[in-house]
């Protein structure tokens, strides 16, 4: 009997090791592929635009809804409509998927009942979450348009949003371009998630417009049409079908570029459950997307080059976690006492090389752009609050556990109220604080270790204190916009 159990011990100390030196050198590896992306940027001297087709864009928008507010979804049809472009030169399509609710999606069918180049469909049903209902669109765009437009619905444009999207392409001569998301009122009260969520744009999309392949990020993107039918509408394979369909786009041969030009401000998160349904779909859906095209970085045959093949890695890891496996090993070795050295070792420095691959990049980018260092603290806040749930999603997705399309919920009444602390939040603190006694003892490596898990549940409740602020500044302005 004992002999079995020390047989036992010795496999799960093994398996133990196994796991944190795999996970390390993963974690080592993205860093270093990060790095390297940023390092090899193609040689575009000398490179000539593709001809632009003579003639004016004909722009087809389309716009998925899903039980949302009817007034903000107005709003953001009047400012489609107040376009400084020929009316006969593009439509909106508005596509109800899956709305029960006669009252949420009726009032946005009377309003497209006035303009002339709206469409407006309802229909029950509809699978593939936002990607069916996008494809449904194309399937009713307008045989002349060149050029697809998507929209989330809580999105207000500028006048010149359809221009700017023109001059865009004619400049680049890209077969799609992605404009950056904004979002009305967080700069002043929610800074520090509206940087955590910027900070993508200005490192990832920024990097990968150099090698022409940014990945679509769902709204205020412009792809033509030909493309778009040419490799066979929007994926419905992954939960985040706009990079899905970003690297299907690569692939075909098809050049994107990222325009650094706000032409649009939409709704953060009302809550923090709402913000860290975001992110689980975010980062599981971009690692389903990139377990999806392993061929990418496996074959040669994949028609991208080395730049390009980097720049869609350092888009689909943005917002990975590898930490969950080390810290739980970790925090079980130091309440057991069962743990070798070696075991934490390799666990304490995963994690904070994890901690290390989130904060850089916000750090490196604040200080780059002149931000303040509360400004910078409340990002690095924002990204260690959703920590716990990115490390979930990650490893949910790797041992292939799929989850459907999550809608944001964008409606102030309806948004989840107080902190949304969860047990991922409290639970790491908890363990941490128990096991901080034995971590200082065995070194400062384990032990800052330690010290990091504690940091999520503070960074929780400084983010949802922000975002309730936001939730009733919205509320308010919503309210002096309805009619």
């Amino acid at each position: 009997m004992f002999v079995g159990l020390a047989s036992f011990s010795v496999f799960i100390s093994n398996a133990a090791l196994l796991i944190t030196s795999l996970v390390f050198a993963l974690q080592v590896v993205l860093i270093a592929l990060r790095l390297a992306g940023e390092i090899c940027k193609p040689d575009r001297s000398g490179r000539t635009l593709p001809t632009w087709q003579s003639g004016t864009p004909v722009f087809s928008i389309h716009v998925a809804i899903h039980s949302e507010p009817p007034a903000m979804v107005c709003q953001t049809l009047r400012t489609l409509l107040a376009q400084d472009w020929a009316e006969a030169d593009y439509e909106i399509i508005v596509i109800d998927n899956n709305t029960a609710d006669p009252a949420l999606w009726q009032p946005v069918a009377e309003f497209c009942d006035g303009p002339r180049n709206i469409n407006f469909i309802h229909r029950m049903g509809v699978g593939g979450a936002k990607a069916g209902a996008l494809n449904i669109a194309l399937s009713l765009t307008r045989p002349d348009a060149t050029h697809i437009v998507t929209v989330d619905a809580d999105y207000r444009v500028a006048p010149h949003f359809l221009s700017a999207a023109a001059r865009a392409l004619a400049d680049t001569g890209a077969d799609y371009v992605q404009f950056p998301q904004a979002y009305d009122l967080s700069s002043e009260i929610a800074p520090g998630v509206d940087a955590d969520l910027e900070e993508y744009f200005r490192t990832a999309a920024q990097l990968a417009d150099g090698a022409e392949a940014v990945l679509l990020t769902g709204t205020l993107c412009v792809i033509s049409h030909p493309a778009l039918l040419a490799i066979g509408g929007w994926s419905m394979a992954t939960t985040t079908e706009d990079a899905d369909t970003g690297v299907y786009l690569c692939r075909a041969g098809y050049t994107g570029h990222f325009i650094s030009q706000v032409v649009g401000k939409g709704l953060l998160p009302l809550s923090l459950r709402g913000l860290e349904k975001q992110r689980y779909r975010w980062a599981s859906g971009n690692l389903q997307t990139l377990l999806h095209h392993t061929a990418l970085f496996a074959t040669r045959r994949c028609g991208l080059s080395l730049p390009r093949r980097l720049a869609v890695l350092s888009q689909l890891t943005a917002w990975l976690n590898l930490s969950l496996l080390p810290a739980v090993i970790l925090i079980l070795c130091l309440l057991s006492g069962l743990g070798s050295l070696p075991i934490m070792l390799l666990s304490a420095a995963t994690i904070l090389l994890s901690l290390y691959d989130l904060g850089w990049r916000l750090i490196y980018r604040g200080i780059r752009d002149g931000l303040s260092t509360r400004h910078i603290a409340s990002a690095l806040a924002s990204r260690l609050a959703l920590t716990p749930v990115a490390a979930l999603a990650t490893l949910a997705t790797l041992l292939g556990r799929r989850t459907g399309f999550a809608v944001t919920d964008k409606s102030p009444r309806t948004a989840r109220r107080g902190h949304d602390i969860s047990a991922h939040h409290v639970l790491p603190m908890v363990a941490a604080l128990l096991a901080l006694p034995t971590a200082l003892h065995l070194g400062p490596l384990i032990g800052a270790a330690t010290l990091a898990l504690i940091l999520p549940l503070p960074a929780a409740l400084l983010t949802a204190r922000h975002l309730h602020s936001y939730r009733r500044a919205v509320d308010c302005a919503l309210q002096k916009d309805m009619p």
